[in-house]
């Protein structure tokens, strides 16, 4: 296309009036968060709100400096680097409508593999009030049976050795803080934004931990300089495809390398303890409160359960997107069973009217047939996410001797996903950091059931309750001898 543009700050002032061109004088903005991990959610969450703070209220003292640690990122941070930290938000609505944004409010960007002094340097500036992070739920190096942070992560140990080429984010805040405290600067707020129970405590006691074997004689200082508040992320944001890209070149003449797909729906809710100062998001929309842990529990439990539970059924019944599963009226009332017979009994300080609705709007938001988002996305590291999204629920209803039906066919049927083979014999990929030891126990669970629970320590005490095994093998062996909508349809009558 010869009208084509290219996506940079010269060529933004050319683009077409139907994409929101941002009107902001770039040149005013001065840094004052530097955030880890430029992941499409980021993009389509965070950067959006100071992006939207910067445009409507001339909030010019909280610009992003965006700082990418791994290996794999060395793509988004090319791109960035082409495009100025520019890209386009593209917000696809369940009627099927598109609304095109392009984003300004990452205005610099650091490679760590490349150069982690340069990017340590650049977070121990005192301008950096806040030091935000989406490094997903593998990035916090918790031991999948205990929950603590792991000591003996490879990663972890490596990095208490080579200090000044860190491979894990405690290793560059390590260093970040220690050059503070030397210098005489002042501290800042570490504000995590990932789908982690109480994130703010985890990564607190994680880092304390970090820091307590690699630098003890730090830890003082940081207790009385460094706050981590909890925080509640919400936006379904799905994975960039080559048809988004060449969307935006058809009908924008815009060449994005990267654009950010995502829903109309967001939320962020953040407890408000930050100890150098921070922008005034209420204007946006971001909502302040003293505890997290209502909102929280009701985000993991209903929406990211929700998730997990229509990838895992979902994938074993041959679907590819999140769609088509909550289109399907079987699945959908089983998700809506679940949260109704095990989930909301045990979410008291929620205003069950509010929860009604949330519900609702939950799987609303499933339902939208243009995010296109992939069930390999939500099921990637559910060893990860299961225990977080659902085993609260089980644990809880097992605790109060209430129902655990609906929870314990999930984890029958999640033991199932691991053979690999939907029910009309095609095979699926499996991206998960503990697969091979689950892709064993799978196997072995076909002649013992309870290997696949005792075998993997992630279960932890469940397996200690009888009831709950007696159900898991029961269902695993209806799962293994029919086919998954099948003994959906039996579950949703009570029959099964």
């Amino acid at each position: 296309m010869s009208n084509l543009l290219y996506l940079n700050t010269e060529n933004s002032h050319s683009l077409a009036n139907s994409i929101l061109k941002p009107k902001i004088d770039r040149d005013k903005i001065k840094t004052g968060i530097a955030h880890i991990g430029l992941s499409n959610f980021h993009r389509a969450h965070q950067a959006y709100y100071i992006h939207e703070l910067i445009e409507k209220h001339d909030e010019l003292n909280f610009g992003i400096c965006g700082i990418d640690l791994l290996e794999s990122d060395r793509k988004i941070y090319n791109i960035l680097k082409d495009q100025d930290g520019l890209y386009t938000l593209v917000t696809k609505n369940a009627d099927g409508t598109q609304e095109y944004k392009i984003i300004a409010s990452i205005i610099e960007y650091f490679y760590g593999p490349e150069n982690p002094l340069a990017a340590i340097e650049r977070l121990a500036r005192p301008d950096i009030k806040i030091i935000s992070l989406t490094i997903a739920e593998d990035g916090y190096h918790l031991n999948e049976t205990t929950g603590e942070f792991n000591l003996t992560h490879p990663e972890v140990e490596e990095d208490s050795v080579s200090k000044f080429n860190p491979k894990t984010v405690f290793g560059y805040l390590t260093q970040v803080f220690k050059l503070r405290k030397d210098r005489g600067l002042p501290g800042c707020t570490i504000l995590s934004c990932d789908n982690i129970k109480a994130n703010g405590d985890t990564i607190k006691k994680s880092f304390y931990t970090y820091v307590e074997k690699t630098e003890p004689t730090l830890l003082p200082w940081l207790k009385e300089n460094t706050s981590f508040p909890n925080s509640m992320v919400d936006r379904i944001t799905t994975v960039t495809s080559n048809k988004d890209i060449e969307l935006l070149k058809k009908t924008h003449h815009i060449y994005d390398q990267w654009p950010v797909v995502c829903e109309p729906f967001s939320k962020w809710i953040i407890e408000d303890d930050f100890i150098a100062g921070r922008p005034d998001w209420e204007k946006v929309g971001i909502q302040f409160v003293k505890k997290i842990e209502p909102f929280e529990n009701t985000k993991l439990r209903i929406l990211n359960a929700g998730h997990s539970i229509l990838g895992i059924l979902g994938a074993l019944n041959g679907y590819k997107y999140v769609h088509e599963v909550a289109n399907d009226e079987d699945f959908i009332l089983f998700l809506e069973n679940y949260i109704d017979t095990e989930v909301t009994p045990n979410l008291k300080n929620t205003d069950q009217y509010n929860l009604e609705a949330y519900k609702e709007e939950v799987i609303d938001r499933f339902k939208n047939p243009y995010i296109h988002d992939r069930l390999s996305r939500i099921c990637k590291e559910s060893s990860s996410k299961i225990p977080i999204f659902v085993f609260p629920t089980l644990t809880k209803q097992l605790s109060n001797q209430q129902s655990i039906e609906y929870a314990t066919f999930v984890m029958a049927a999640w033991c199932k996903y691991y053979d690999g083979i939907d029910d009309f014999g095609k095979s699926f990929d499996i991206s998960d950091s503990l697969s091979n030891q689950l892709i064993r126990t799978a196997a072995l669970s076909h002649q013992n059931p309870q290997l696949f629970l005792e075998k993997n320590a992630i279960f932890k005490d469940l397996v200690v309750h009888d009831l709950f095994r007696k159900r898991f093998n029961y269902y695993l062996s209806k799962l293994r001898s029919l086919p998954i909508k099948e003994c959906l349809v039996l579950m949703n009558k009570k029959m099964l």
